[in-house]
Parts: structure tokens; C-alpha cells; sequence
């Protein structure tokens, strides 16, 4: 059964017993869910919740859309939750009152005062495990209990195991991004969390990337999630931590902090792949997502990256913008078949209308915000259009020849195809097909390449 239009999460009602199970003698259940979980968060809610405990919703979904989050849960977390959970539990464990702690929202009650961690650093390590965690094994199609460090190696990364892949462990060594891009949800988490970029210590990853070393063997590389990791100062230290411990790694930039000395360290330090936002190359499109400062140096991070054929290079572009033209599309497309290098993939993003976002209430005022327009997944093969010149991008991941590719982006295919009977009826059937062979014959960027 498939949850919604955009989406096709579901959990089976078996996994649901046991969940029920498990949490039994629970007086709180939290559920983090983003936007495309928020009917699957109904369903757990309604199954969890009894009298005598109370299901708190976080994450991104319930901190942009409160009020429609606590129709369904006792209580949001809005914001950070490490300093408010420790304060609910406290406070539900004396029998005090809950209606006055930051971050905390409780149904019927006032909209909490909103604090952030100032030091991120003061935090102790996350919690993996694995005593009194639980994860769901795709083999035995049932939540196990973890009770030694080998069964969570086992679980989480069996799949890497059996295709080769790097096992990474993601670290986030900063919380926000220096940017101010239109669509990204950062916009209002910075006005509802924090203005602040906030790093952690050296120290701080060092005593982390050690644990997670010791704890987990089986680990190999690092998965870097900050949204700029080369805008810290201190990647040099940062990157000499993973390759004392011979781990490779892999980093999110932007074009305008980088530089070749940066990435040359970084490289030799044991840089296997690098996610860069390129978004559109389309000057209108650029203006629109205010990333012409941004991407201003796009050019000689292309550039470089063609003189490092042995790096992998991902490269997020957006699709399913209701302003863009055609010929915006098609400039961008060009830009990338002119300009990428052989190891690039292309990371095809819906456009996601994120409550309070500049885009967002430029679709709200233009009436373009669907009815369920929160339901909606950035994975462009979940759309209810698929379009035609989404595909061409494909195309290029599908390592199709890049003059064949311009061949089908001229005017007769894009007559032909960028029309509504196709969009609507045709393509989505073609996806299906598409979705198959990317399975099977898509470049795996994220193989291991040197330490």
C-alpha cells in the first residue's frame, strides 16, 4: 500500500505488533519523522499511543509545521531536543508540570520559548549502541535486538558488505549552513533554532571518530554531512584525525569556499568522493535560489575536478521547478555535458516547498501549493509528472553518450515528449523501467578507491 501520492513508505503490520511490543512500558515515545513520513508518523502514533504514555513528535516535519504535527501528537519537539528531552523526562519522572519547557510543545498548551546549544562540543557522543537498541533486519523481516557490536556491524552494513561498498559512519562536525539559498529548509531553522553556524572541537571529533574506530572495526570511512565542511578553518586537523586511523572520507562543499589547496590536502588525506550543490546553471534560476554568489566558482572547481579524474564527483541539481523554463533546463543540461567530468553522477532533487522559505510563500501567493504539498519527497521518480527533460539527466547517469543525449534534448523530442499526455501517463511507466536498469548498471560512486 502506498502512503501517499509521493511516496511508497510503508511499514508492515507485523513490524507494527512489535513495536507495540517493545515500547509497552514506555511513558515516552518519540518519532522523528521529515515531511513524506507525516502519514506513516500517523499510523505508528495511532498504533503506540495509549493512556498512559505520551508520543512526542521531532525532526523537520513537526518544527515547519507545528500545528498540523500536533493534530496527531501528544507533544513536538521543536528545534534541538538534546537539553528539552532531558528536561521532560526530569520533570515527567517528579510529576511537575511540562507546559513550560523550551523546545517542548504540548497539545493545548502555549508555543514554547526556543533554545539552541551553544556548544555543540559540551554534547556527549551519540548513543549507537548497541545495549537497549533495536533495528529492523531486511533478512529475518523483523526488529532484532542488538547486543553486540558484531550484530549491529552485521545488520546496518550487510548490504555494503555484499556489493563492495566503503561502511561508513556520518558525522556531522557542524550544525547549519553559511548560505542562504531560497528553497533550503536551513532558512528557517535559522530563524526557529539557531542564527549560528556551530562547529565542534577538534578534540570533540577526534575522541568521536576514536569511539565510533573502536566500538565499530567493521567502519572504513567517514560520511562528512555538514552542508559546507571546507567553510570550517580547521579541516587540515579534521582530516589528519581520518588518516592516522586509516579512514577515507566524503564531504559536502560549495564552489565559493573552495580551493585547490584545500582540496589537494583533503585528497591526500583520503578524499574519495565530494558532493558539490549546483543546483541550476540558468542565471533567471540562479537569481531565483540566490546562489549566484555561491556557485560564482563553479567554473574552476570543474575545472580542477577534471585534473583529478580519480575523485568521484556528485553534483545536486534541482528539477520540478514550476518557474523554470525549458530552455532553463536545457542551459543547465549543457553546462553539465559541456563541463562535468567522466566520474560525475548527478544527484536529481525535486524542488520541495518547505514552509516559511522564500520559494514557499512565493508559491503560496502564486497559488501553486498543492493541498498535500507537505507530503511531497524530493526523489524525482516519486513525482505524480515525471517530465521529460528530468530524464535527459538520467540519461547522463546512465552514462548514455553525452552527444546522444543532446541529440534527444532537440526541439522534435522535446515536442514530442514535454507534453501532459507523456508527462502524466507515459513516463511514470518508463521510470519504473528506468528505476531497474539505474539498479543494475548505475556507476557506484561510493566504492572504496585508496585510504
Amino acid at each position: 500500500m502506498k502512503i501517499s501520492p509521493y511516496s511508497d513508505i510503508d511499514y508492515p503490520e507485523h513490524i507494527i505488533r512489535h513495536l507495540v511490543d517493545i515500547t509497552k512500558d514506555s511513558h515516552i515515545i518519540g518519532i522523528t519523522l521529515m515531511d513524506n513520513y507525516f502519514q506513516c508518523g500517523i499510523k505508528l502514533t495511532r498504533a503506540l499511543k495509549k493512556k498512559s504514555n505520551l508520543v512526542l513528535w521531532g525532526g523537520v516535519f513537526p518544527t515547519l509545521e507545528p500545528e498540523l504535527a500536533l493534530q496527531y501528537a501528544d507533544a513536538l519537539c521543536i528545534g534541538e531536543g538534546e537539553d528539552a528531552m532531558l528536561e521532560l523526562v526530569r520533570k515527567m519522572d517528579a510529576g511537575q508540570t511540562l507546559n513550560s519547557i523550551p523546545n517542548i510543545w504540548i497539545k493545548g498548551g502555549q508555543r514554547p520559548e526556543s533554545k539552541y546549544v551553544t556548544d555543540v562540543s559540551t554534547l556527549p557522543l551519540p548513543d549507537y549502541g548497541p545495549e537497549g537498541h533495536f533495528v529492523y533486519s531486511e533478512k529475518e523481516q523483523k526488529i532484532v535486538s542488538l547486543e553486540t557490536c558484531d550484530e549491529y556491524a552485521n545488520y546496518i552494513f550487510r548490504k555494503h558488505k555484499e556489493v563492495g561498498l566503503v561502511t561508513v559512519y556520518r558525522i556531522e562536525t557542524t550544525r547549519g549552513c553559511p548560505h542562504n539559498c531560497t528553497y533550503c529548509a536551513n532558512n528557517i531553522f535559522k530563524k526557529i533554532i539557531s542564527p549560528k553556524l556551530r562547529s565542534k572541537t577538534v578534540d570533540q571529533i577526534k575522541r568521536e571518530i576514536r569511539w565510533v574506530k573502536d566500538k565499530f572495526p567493521s567502519i572504513n570511512s567517514i560520511g562528512i554531512e555538514d552542508d559546507c565542511f571546507i567553510y570550517r578553518k580547521d579541516i587540515k586537523e579534521i582530516a589528519k584525525i581520518f588518516k592516522d586511523l586509516g579512514l577515507s572520507f566524503k564531504c559536502l562543499i560549495t564552489p565559493l569556499n573552495f580551493s585547490e589547496e584545500k582540496l589537494d590536502y583533503l585528497i591526500n588525506s583520503g578524499l574519495f568522493i565530494c558532493q558539490v550543490g549546483l543546483q541550476s546553471k540558468a542565471f533567471r534560476i540562479e537569481e531565483m535560489y540566490n546562489r549566484l554568489e555561491v556557485n560564482k566558482n563553479f567554473d574552476r572547481l570543474i575545472e580542477y575536478f577534471n585534473k583529478h579524474p580519480e575523485l568521484s564527483l556528485l553534483v545536486d541539481i534541482l528539477v520540478n521547478n514550476p518557474w523554470e523554463k525549458t530552455k532553463d533546463t536545457l542551459f543547465t543540461l549543457n553546462y553539465v555535458l559541456d563541463h562535468m567530468p567522466l566520474k560525475t553522477f548527478l544527484g536529481i532533487n525535486s524542488l520541495v516547498f518547505y514552509r516559511g522559505t522564500k520559494l514557499y510563500e512565493k508559491a503560496k501567493h502564486e497559488d501553486l501549493l498543492e493541498p498535500n504539498h507537505y507530503l511531497k519527497t524530493w526523489r524525482w521518480h516519486r513525482q505524480k509528472t515525471i517530465y521529460y527533460s528530468t530524464l535527459l539527466f538520467v540519461m547522463f547517469n546512465l552514462r548514455v553518450p553525452r552527444p546522444l543525449i543532446r541529440f534527444f534534448a532537440t526541439k522534435p523530442f522535446l515536442f514530442l515528449f514535454e507534453n501532459a499526455l507523456f508527462t502524466r501517463y507515459i513516463f511514470p511507466q518508463i521510470v519504473t523501467i528506468v528505476k531497474y536498469i539505474l539498479r543494475f548498471t548505475t556507476p557506484n560512486i561510493f566504492k572504496k578507491t585508496t585510504l
